[in-house]
């Protein structure tokens, strides 16, 4: 016979009030079925749950610990009975969304946080891919929406604005530079330079160099990488300095310094992305929250 449900609830009910008549007469039955019900239990799993004798009910160690497990079934059956009406009254479906880990910094967890309130049916699906590659995703339907970092977009895509934020010179903590209140673009020349590979951020990579073109100063470009969170990594092991997007202050590294430039004033977008024809009712759920949050 396989356990069921009703004996969970009789078997919690009665290791709680260890009393089989209050437990009776808190299920509104009679004694005969609890004690039935606790014999087929207890024969079903192998072991006794609870010590009876005329004077006292207790619960032995292996009805402890099934108490505690048959506490959690029960509640992921009614997690789950709350899940299916939700589901029958809403949305539901896969949403695949790329991002790349700067983003867990600029409101992204937030925004599935309240997407996942309001609509549990909608299972989210995250891959994270540089901004690039995430254009070419949604393009070929691999993703259904993307979030990344400005870049020049094909006109089969829709954007949406999530920050705008300034460029900050980031240091280590213990250079000499780390004691201003700002710095120059000049300052950020003579020591090894951080930045993103041209291929995988053109947009960005020529932007930087542009700047210190416009200013007639080159700078000491020693380390590429692709992700911005290995950037305040290296910085934050002296491996050089950088230029990085305000929002990486939240990385909180403890020993990295960000210090606005004195002399020029840059900002970094970050978007998300979707197909202008994708019509579909989850994606337009997210992009109302992020809406919403960015407005």
């Amino acid at each position: 016979m396989a356990l069921t449900f009703r004996q969970l609830r009789y078997f919690l009910v009665l290791a709680e009030e260890l009393h089989f008549g209050r437990a009776a007469e808190k299920l509104h039955i009679s004694q005969p079925p609890l004690s039935a019900s606790l014999r087929q239990l207890e024969d079903e799993l192998g072991v006794t749950l609870l010590q009876r004798s005329s004077k006292s009910v207790k619960l032995t160690t292996a009805g402890e610990v099934f108490q505690r497990q048959a506490r959690r079934l029960l509640e992921e059956l009614e997690e789950s009975r709350i899940m299916m009406q939700r589901i029958a009254e809403g949305a539901s479906g896969i949403l695949r969304i790329g991002f790349t880990p700067a983003m867990l910094f600029r409101g992204l967890p937030l925004a599935l946080q309240k997407l996942k309130s309001a609509h549990p049916g909608i299972e989210v699906k995250l891959l994270e891919r540089n901004s690039s590659d995430q254009v070419e995703g949604i393009e070929s339907g691999q993703l259904d929406i993307g979030f990344i970092h400005a870049m020049p977009l094909p006109d089969t895509l829709k954007k949406l604005t999530l920050a705008s934020e300034p460029l900050l010179g980031c240091v280590p903590s213990h250079h000499p530079l780390a004691k201003r209140q700002s710095i120059r673009l000049k300052d950020l020349c003579s020591d090894s330079f951080i930045t993103f590979r041209r291929d995988l951020s053109p947009h960005y990579y020529d932007r930087i160099m542009g700047l210190f073109h416009v200013a007639d100063l080159t700078p000491n470009v020693t380390h590429e990488v692709s992700q911005w969170l290995t950037v305040i990594a290296l910085v934050a092991n002296s491996m050089g300095v950088a230029l990085v997007p305000k929002s990486l202050i939240e990385t909180q590294f403890s020993n990295v310094s960000f210090l606005p430039l004195a002399d020029i004033s840059i900002t970094h977008e970050s978007h998300c992305i979707w197909l202008k024809d994708n019509e579909a009712e989850n994606l337009e759920l997210l992009i109302s929250i992020l809406q919403d949050l960015h407005s």
